[in-house]
């Protein structure tokens, strides 16, 4: 992986040369010419603000490292990016680092406000595809890819629920259906449906005693983890079984009661009507940053052209997981946490499912680009140089990604008896050690009713912790 540093040397000499501009500005004659200037003066642009995405990033992950959600949040403010085409991904982070500050309501309105752009922006700009195809593919607008647009609908639907307000929260999920459904419409990618947006879209209904819509939603999130098992490594959780179970048997299902007892090989349960005394503590520990991509330039020969060209590509770079377990202790017992989201193998997977596509776009305009830059050195040799100049300083990878999104995703169930409790949460090593704790004090439990709780730990990382 390399952005060579004369390059940008190039570049800031092209800026700096009135005559050089000039000359191609004024060019007119073809529209290969025309091209050029584009070409050239989109080099210029981007050199203007050199740095990718990724890298930009850097400052707000020192910050959220060192644990000042805050001075992460007044980083990005800092840094929105390159206008429209970034304001989506300024959203969705600056939704998370709100949330990270407990502040849910304007998290919400960040959300809200990215969803609208979204919509907005879905119906594909011609004037960006052409750039896209001619230049590179950050000059598209970001709209997320699959699991985090998703994942939006997600947060906002746990917000809500860390409001008191579960009727929101059920529009919420009621809105993540639509758009599951049609994503699942996709055929041939690892992921085109979401098991823990399932499995929360159950917890929603089923706090609001829609029991029909929460055995759906938990059938659905089953279907999915034996997707998510083949292809992402983490299987059912358990504490699905059991809700599947206490729904099965409530809405009489004996046939689907026989079958999921044993797929998850629980012979004891306790019935919904039999917890209807005690309250129920839903536990959400997110650990980590999801990984961040990163640019790999490579030469590849161009058939059409019969030469090699430079094309840059994505990729993610992934950080070590530190947590080997998470540990929930109440009441004297203890329990485990289960993972219900990787998002570092969805990213992964998703891009890999892409990169075909990906490289096919970047292969044709690099193809393009030596076209255009052949075509004017038959004319004129000294713009033919330019040109081959612009064309390798604009060539960049699209390294955007929701990256203050987590690594992974934990959830565990407590029913508790109505009263005040005391609830310690533990994130322990692989080997066994306590790599941080957090303590909830006097957590009201009401009979018959759902509480929240929610801890983001994001590890001290290091240039090392990287693999």
């Amino acid at each position: 992986m390399y952005r060579a540093r004369s390059l940008s040397g190039l570049g800031k000499i092209l800026a700096r040369s009135p005559t050089m501009l000039a000359t191609i500005t004024q060019t007119r004659q073809t529209p290969g010419r025309w091209l050029a200037s584009g070409l050239c003066l989109g080099a210029v642009l981007l050199l203007s603000g050199c740095a990718s995405y990724s890298q930009r990033f850097d400052a707000i992950e020192t910050q959220l490292a060192a644990g000042n959600p805050s001075a992460a949040l007044q980083a990005l403010e800092k840094d929105r990016g390159n206008g429209r085409r970034d304001e989506v991904l300024y959203l969705l982070n600056r939704a998370l680092l709100l949330r990270m500050q407990g502040d849910y309501r304007q998290s919400n309105e960040a959300l809200e406000q990215a969803k609208r752009l979204i919509d907005e922006l879905d119906a594909v700009s011609i004037r960006e595809q052409a750039g896209s195809l001619t230049v590179n593919d950050t000059l598209q607008s970001y709209i997320g890819s699959d699991f985090e647009r998703a994942l939006l609908h997600v947060y906002a639907a746990l917000n809500y629920l860390q409001l008191g307000m579960p009727d929101e929260a059920r529009v919420e999920v009621l809105q993540l259906d639509v758009l599951l459904n049609l994503q699942a419409d996709g055929q041939g990618n690892a992921y085109t449906e979401d098991a823990f947006a399932r499995y929360l879209s159950g917890l929603v209904f089923e706090q609001l005693g829609e029991w029909s819509d929460a055995m759906i939603a938990y059938r659905k999130a089953y279907q999915n983890y034996q997707r998510y098992r083949e292809y992402f490594g983490v299987k059912p959780p358990r504490s699905l079984g059991l809700a599947l179970l206490r729904m099965a048997g409530h809405l009489g299902l004996k046939e689907e009661l026989r079958r999921y007892r044993k797929a998850f090989a629980i012979e004891q349960w306790t019935p919904l009507p039999a917890l209807q005394a005690e309250g129920e503590v839903v536990l959400i520990i997110s650990t980590g940053l999801a990984p961040r991509k990163r640019e790999e330039s490579m030469a590849i020969f161009a058939p059409e052209a019969g030469v090699m060209v430079r094309v840059a590509l994505p990729r993610y770079e992934t950080k070590a997981q530190p947590v080997g377990e998470v540990r929930l202790l109440a009441d004297n017992a203890t329990a485990s946490a289960e993972l219900v989201e990787d998002i570092d193998a969805l990213a992964v997977k998703t891009l890999q499912a892409q990169m075909p596509v990906i490289t096919a776009r970047a292969l044709a305009r690099a193809v393009v680009k030596y076209r255009v830059a052949k075509e004017a050195g038959e004319r004129d040799q000294g713009l033919g140089l330019l040109i081959n100049i612009a064309g390798m300083i604009s060539e960049q990878a699209d390294t955007r990604s929701w990256s203050t999104l987590p690594q992974r995703i934990y959830l565990a169930r407590r029913f508790l008896a109505p009263g005040r409790h005391h609830i310690s949460v533990q994130l322990l090593g692989h080997g066994g050690h306590v790599l941080a704790q957090k303590q909830f004090t006097g957590v009201a439990i009401e009979a018959g009713k759902k509480v929240y709780l929610t801890w983001r730990w994001i590890p001290p990382y290091t240039r090392g912790g990287k693999r």
